[in-house]
């Protein structure tokens, strides 16, 4: 899975980066954050390898999701992990069925 400079979520274009810097969300270390002002997804990539990269990105994509969507999900935080996590899984192992039948 390769991890886009950008992804469409609904109308919206937000701008992807892979950081070193240290990200804080609610007082705490985060993996990554998506910001609904700016249209920005960033990821720290000094945290994980590239499948915690991809992990983390199908979560904060999940993230955007819900807010352009306009869902109110109890527990969102646990529910968008185990999506993404589930999620993930499925384009592992079938990374074909993503893809067009004439590439």
């Amino acid at each position: 899975m390769n991890i886009p400079e950008k992804v469409r979520i609904g109308s919206v274009d937000y701008d992807v980066q892979l950081t070193k810097e240290n990200l804080v969300c609610k007082n705490q270390e985060s993996y990554g954050w998506i910001d609904y002002n700016y249209h920005l997804i960033k990821i720290n990539e000094a945290l994980q390898d590239k499948q915690g990269l991809e992990q983390t990105f199908l979560h904060e994509m999940l993230h955007g999701i819900i807010r352009e969507r306009n869902l109110n999900v109890e527990n969102e935080e646990l529910i968008v992990e185990e999506i993404a996590l589930g999620l993930h899984q499925v384009i592992r192992d079938n990374p074909k069925i993503f893809k067009d039948k004439e590439e």
